[in-house]
């Protein structure tokens, strides 16, 4: 019987490693230029909803159950988001109210 062929990526450590190439790639091309105050902003968020769903990514295709770290880093950063997003949406609406 022929042994069955493996890809890289159903090694874990190898798609850790694709995930930082992929997060130091879409850093350097959002950082690369001179930006505005704004624009760094909304490059760190561009940057977290990425990271955000490579971990998610990398959860569902190396799941072993609720209790690895990965799930519960997960949740701790979807939780990190959704109160990002609250703040940027709560500073975006309100915010013109406290210039002068």
């Amino acid at each position: 019987m022929k042994p069955l062929k493996t890809n890289k990526l159903s090694n874990p450590s190898e798609f850790i490693k694709l995930m930082i190439i992929i997060f130091v790639l879409v850093s350097v091309f959002l950082f690369s230029q001179k930006t505005s105050e704004d624009q760094l902003i909304i490059n760190f968020f561009v940057l977290g909803i990425l990271f955000f769903i490579l971990q998610l990514v990398f959860v569902i295709m190396y799941k072993k159950g609720t209790k690895t770290l990965a799930f519960w880093f997960l949740i701790l950063l979807g939780l990190l988001l959704a109160g990002s997003i609250g703040t940027i949406w709560y500073i975006l609406k309100y915010g013109s109210a406290f210039q002068h």
